[in-house]
């Protein structure tokens, strides 16, 4: 009996890696050109309107990866939003992050689309 019950605990969550960092590192970048684009200063890929999904698309990942729970994963958001705050732009990093951005948008916008009908041999 003892043996089920642990089978059936949750795993402990396990630390963020270095690929989560990097992708919350990314949503970071992107919210911030995001802002600036909705202040008018700043062009570029239009990232205001997939921006927000994006982000919520990398939180769930993390999570469902990690164990952790939401409130941790938006929790290390904040504070990688805090850190990036006085650090300069780099056009580099926001490029590499928007095509991730949309390449990851493509790939979920595939996964939603319905399957098509089957075709009837004749």
């Amino acid at each position: 009996m003892l043996i089920f019950a642990l089978l059936l605990a949750p795993a402990a969550p396990s630390a963020l890696s270095e690929i989560h960092q990097r992708d919350i590192a990314c949503v970071v970048e992107i919210a911030v050109q995001a802002d600036a684009q909705k202040r008018g200063i700043a062009g570029g890929t239009d990232v205001q309107a997939n921006g927000k999904r994006w982000a919520g698309i990398v939180g769930d990942r993390i999570v469902f990866e990690t164990g952790q729970p939401r409130e941790v994963v938006a929790l290390a958001m904040q504070e990688a939003a805090q850190a990036s705050a006085t650090k300069p732009r780099d056009g580099a990093v926001l490029d590499a992050c928007t095509r991730q951005m949309l390449r990851e948008l493509a790939a979920a916008s595939a996964a939603d689309q319905p399957l098509p009908k089957p075709v009837q041999s004749k």
